[in-house]
């Protein structure tokens, strides 16, 4: 299908390649106006948008007729729905929760990559959406990486690829376009980009052999389109302080020119701290970034700064800074993208809520989830727990493991304090067994501490990490050991299994844990 570029506004063109947040679970008179007036190409959900699947829906179908009536092409919906930690639909409102990327690499099967990627797409394309910023590509090969974890599939290049692949041509067969991120990779930085802006100094030889790899083999796929990182990337473009979002050298000649890389390129979002620590407010942003390459332009909610970026990018139009070819070039990418994926149709007759949340759906998240919670250490055999166990549990986020064991329940803070470690030893000295459920020791080191106080004492423990299986690397004395690779209810319906002796962990480790563990270990 054409796109009809001459018969679009210099208003519509440019709101084409805007992707908006916004606030609230309606449409209500500020966002409808909003996209109206703007002519936007796409919105973005995040939790606040979120009640019930029925509202969603509802939601959607309202946004997609308010676009038509405008003369305006149907929206992006789209939304952050990897799975694991990164997750807005939750099953507390009547949603479907999906195991993390890394725990669906440690059930080491492919298929199970498919499965949860199709799952995941039938349940979102109920609801009304279209795209979905996942998979997550990036090699997760820093265990301080406090931003990416268990969203990244692996620290091994080839295995990201593979089970990349695998999503991305499942998602995008089921009708659901996928965007990989965050090129050219975010997986080795000790650095959250939502906080402030981090480099990625290898050369490009190391970039070749470990960034890159998911990411070729993706737009081999080839996938509909790639998120950028907020990061600096000196061995592509050398400039200062200049993240790869907004390089020309990174989006235009590496992607574009070398790459050859012809799907919608993304901007992650531009009010992140990344971006505006380096002198970069989103209007500035968005010019920058239309500027180096890229189509789509991803923005938090904001309506008044939404209608400053849009003005920003008219300006730079006007003053020649960015070209109208560019533009135009960009707005034909979205429109072929939509009309891949048969969003300029109407698909109202497909939302159907009731397909959302069904036992099926949760009966396949959690048969995953038993496949990937990983036993990497048991010297004393304790796991399962043997009936009778006299059974103390401490959790550093409500969780509850505790309440489901019908064990006793300590919860202590994510930085526990001295005052509650020796209540911890305290209590553990009227149990014969204690589990401590773990959540980023290596941000929250005095749970590290904690482990070590209830070890000194010869207190029988098993530890469970709750998020990422890093925690391991600052616990060197446990002596046994679970890796759960998230703590949504899939998850943790898995452990208490396995725990309990009702399934065995088959997971394997999908991640190196340097100077502990290789890749592929689990009992």
């Amino acid at each position: 299908m054409p796109t009809p570029i001459s018969n679009f506004s210099l208003e519509q063109k440019i709101g084409q390649i805007m992707l908006v947040g916004f606030d609230g679970t309606t449409l209500a008179p500020d966002l409808r106006d909003t996209l109206a007036q703007l002519h936007i190409g796409g919105v973005i959900y995040y939790d606040r948008n979120i009640a019930s699947p029925n509202q969603v829906a509802q939601l959607n179908r309202e946004l997609q007729t308010l676009m038509r009536a405008n003369g305006d092409a149907p929206l992006f919906i789209t939304i952050d729905q990897e799975g694991g930690i990164v997750a807005r639909l939750k099953e507390e409102k009547g949603f479907t929760e999906f195991p993390s990327q890394m725990a669906v690499a440690a059930t080491n099967d492919l298929a199970n990559a498919r499965r949860i990627a199709e799952a995941l797409s039938a349940e979102m394309l109920a609801l009304g959406f279209n795209m979905d910023l996942t998979p997550d590509l990036d090699v997760n090969n820093n265990a301080n990486n406090p931003i990416i974890g268990t969203r990244a599939f692996s620290s091994d290049p080839q295995r990201v690829a593979e089970y990349g692949v695998a999503y991305i041509r499942a998602m995008q067969a089921a009708g659901m376009l996928a965007v990989a991120k965050h090129f050219p990779g975010h997986g080795d930085t000790a650095t959250d980009s939502h906080v402030a802006l981090s480099s990625v100094p290898h050369d490009r030889a190391r970039l070749e052999a470990v960034e890159f790899v998911p990411f070729k083999a993706a737009m081999r796929a080839p996938v509909a389109g790639i998120m950028s990182a907020h990061i600096t990337f000196p061995a592509i473009d050398p400039t200062p302080g200049l993240a790869g979002t907004l390089s020309s050298k990174v989006l235009t000649d590496l992607l574009r020119g070398e790459m050859q890389y012809a799907g919608l390129v993304m901007t992650d979002e531009l009010t992140m701290g990344a971006i505006a620590a380096s002198g970069y407010p989103a209007p500035r942003a968005a010019v920058a970034a239309l500027q180096a390459g890229a189509d789509v332009l991803l923005f938090q909610t904001g309506y008044a700064m939404h209608r400053q970026a849009h003005q920003a990018i008219g300006e730079a139009l006007q003053r020649g800074e960015v070209s109208l070819a560019r533009l135009e070039q960009a707005v034909e990418r979205v429109w072929r993208a939509k009309a891949q994926f048969g969003i300029l149709e109407d698909r109202g007759e497909k939302i159907n809520p009731a397909r959302v949340g069904t036992p099926e759906l949760k009966t396949l998240s959690r048969a995953v989830a038993a496949q990937a919670i990983t036993l990497l250490r048991d010297d004393a055999r304790r796991v399962p727990i043997q009936p009778g166990a006299k059974l103390l549990v401490i959790e550093t986020g409500n969780y509850g493991i505790g309440a489901a064991l019908g064990a006793t329940t300590l919860r202590v803070n994510a930085q526990p304090v001295a005052r509650e470690i020796a209540g911890a030893v305290s209590a553990a000295r009227d149990h014969n067994l204690v589990i401590v459920a773990t959540t980023d020791v290596a941000k929250n080191r005095a749970q590290a501490d904690l482990v070590a106080a209830l070890i000194e004492t010869n207190t029988p423990t098993i530890i469970v990490a709750t998020r990422s299986p890093y925690d391991c690397v600052h616990l060197p004395a446990a002596p046994t050991y679970l890796a759960t690779y998230g703590n949504t209810p899939p998850m943790l319906d898995a452990l208490i299994a396995i725990l309990t002796g009702n399934a065995q962990p088959r997971g394997r480790l999908p991640v190196e844990l340097p100077g502990f563990y290789k890749l592929g270990e689990g009992m």
